[in-house]
């Protein structure tokens, strides 16, 4: 195998990384699944676009501002319209859809700053690649290794929050019951408006990360839902570390599928790669729709369940 695809791979793996545990965290926090998650990446794209194409610098120089801008973002939406939606009674679907909406009305916003750069500063914005922008160690372009340096320090980051810090501790419990954890003077509001903030900025900072290798257009972020969703529900919608096996698991598979497809079938099809995180979401949960996580909730079950008794032995018959 060709390492740059290994490569490829790896790095693709390591952002849909991130995008899966910001998608479980929502998940988690609304109960709901968000749409609009991957449309947050297509805002981390366009960050790192303006530091290149505008400002003429570095685009790594834009990761701290795309995490910053995601996590805005998405405090606003769930400000304005889950949070005020929920207040209003609105159950599960009506939410649901509301992302729907939102993701419509995000996208709708990158295109027109993607034309507005074409239209007054005669630069091409749909399309484009960052690559040359990008410092190399040996042969090896440096985006390789900052995804899995940044997927790495976010996961034991995150680790530590959610284990060793009262943050983290309210999180899991805001998560697992709100009206109890309100009842016991966690403010949930806050914990909340947190949570969102966190995954908005993962998942911008994800997307400011893939012009570096990846041809990037204002429908890349919301173009990839399916992948995120497909890592996250392997890893099970409730695990946060099953979201980063899932969605690294996801990221390895689609890529080298896709590979492993042109090779032997032919090059067109690489037009379904789509298809294999699609594949995967139906498989889970035909097999189980818990993921990763039930799978490991059953393995302890029969892990500690009683053993049968053995049948006693007849008596002999005299």
């Amino acid at each position: 195998m060709d390492l740059t695809i290994l490569f490829m791979a790896i790095t693709y793996a390591s952002e849909l990384t991130l995008l899966s545990i910001g998608f479980t965290l929502t998940y988690l926090t609304a109960k709901i699944p968000n749409f609009a998650h991957g449309t947050y990446a297509g805002y981390g794209i366009y960050v790192t676009y303006t530091f290149a194409k505008f400002f003429g610098i570095s685009p790594y120089y834009g990761l701290p501002v795309a995490f910053l801008v995601g996590g805005l973002i998405s405090v606003i939406v769930f400000k304005l319209v889950i949070s005020t939606l929920g207040k209003m009674g609105s159950g599960a679907i009506v939410l649901t859809i509301a992302t729907l909406a939102i993701q419509i009305f995000l996208g709708a916003i990158l295109y027109i700053y993607a034309y507005a750069f074409i239209a007054f500063f005669k630069q091409y914005a749909t399309g484009f690649m960052l690559k040359d922008w990008d410092f190399k160690i040996g042969d090896v372009s440096g985006i390789f290794f900052v995804s899995i340096g940044i997927s790495l320090i976010t996961v034991i980051a995150l680790h530590y929050l959610l284990t060793k810090t009262k943050l983290g501790i309210a999180m899991r419990a805001t998560a697992e019951d709100p009206e109890l954890s309100s009842v016991l003077g966690i403010n949930t509001t806050n914990v909340q408006t947190f949570s969102w903030f966190l995954t908005g900025g993962l998942a911008c900072l994800a997307g400011s990360l893939m012009p570096l290798w990846f041809q990037c257009s204002p429908m890349t972020g919301s173009g990839i839902i399916t992948s995120i969703m497909a890592g996250s529900l392997l890893g099970g919608f409730e695990s946060v570390y099953g979201a980063i096996i899932g969605g690294f698991t996801i990221g390895m598979a689609e890529v080298l599928l896709t590979l492993a497809g042109q090779l032997v079938i032919g090059n067109w099809f690489g037009e379904y790669r789509p298809l294999i995180p699609m594949a995967f979401l139906i498989i889970v949960l035909l097999i189980e729709p818990r993921g990763l996580q039930g799978f490991y909730e059953n393995w302890q079950k029969r892990k500690v369940a009683p053993k049968p008794k053995e049948p006693e032995a007849k008596e002999a018959k005299k």
